[in-house]
């Protein structure tokens, strides 16, 4: 698979790029003005941004994040993610 050229026309896209006991990555294209709600996560994650601007609220503060940025977050910490433009990025927990 191709993280870069997958299409994804569907407002918010994800798709398995690897798995194992260890850890996962997953691709998520979103589309501009779309959102993933505040929620937590049961591990440890990074994001890596491969395309486009997100701004990421994390614990209440908010980030803008653009292609080549990479945030981290630990376990159980709220956050929550928009497109300021489309965007594609990898999910590794």
């Amino acid at each position: 698979m191709n993280v870069i050229q997958e299409e994804g026309t569907d407002k918010v896209k994800s798709r398995e790029v690897l798995k194992t006991k260890r850890f996962e990555a997953t691709l998520i294209i979103m589309q501009q003005g779309q959102q993933i709600p505040p929620h937590t996560s049961p591990v440890d994650a990074m994001v890596l941004v491969l395309e486009g601007k997100i701004a990421f609220m994390l614990n209440d503060e908010v980030t803008v994040l653009e292609t080549g940025d990479v945030l981290t977050f630990h376990a159980k910490e709220i956050h929550a993610l928009q497109a300021l433009e489309t965007a594609r990025f990898l999910l590794v927990k």
